[in-house]
């Protein structure tokens, strides 16, 4: 099903609730749920519209979707100087920069 929001959407199966609960987790409180992964999808759509309908009506933003955001591939990290030593000796003994050990270690967990 072709999502009608650009909102990220997590669709997870509940054992407690025997259905599927749909969220979209940059819009507080929009959560619903369904029998199906197809139903719970669908639903997402419509309790994003309420939510969108509800929060214009009462002058609540409306967050822009992540996923429309233009990333500028860079941030800024502050870690423990201990962590930070460890990369650095990593990244020596990889014969790398130490941007590219963090890189090659960030994508490795992802």
């Amino acid at each position: 099903m072709k999502q009608k929001y650009a909102y990220i959407v997590n669709i997870l199966w509940s054992e407690e609730d025997q259905a599927y609960i749909a969220e979209a987790p940059e819009l507080e409180g929009c959560i619903t749920h369904g029998k199906t992964i197809t139903a719970a999808a669908k639903n997402a759509n419509d309790a994003i519209t309420s939510w969108m309908r509800t929060a214009k009506r009462l002058k609540h933003p409306i967050p822009d979707p992540v996923l429309k955001k233009k990333p500028s591939g860079k941030f800024n990290v502050r870690v423990p100087k201990q962590l930070h030593q460890s990369l650095v000796v990593r990244a020596v003994q990889e014969g790398v920069s130490l941007n590219q050990i963090v890189v090659t270690l960030l994508a490795q967990g992802v």
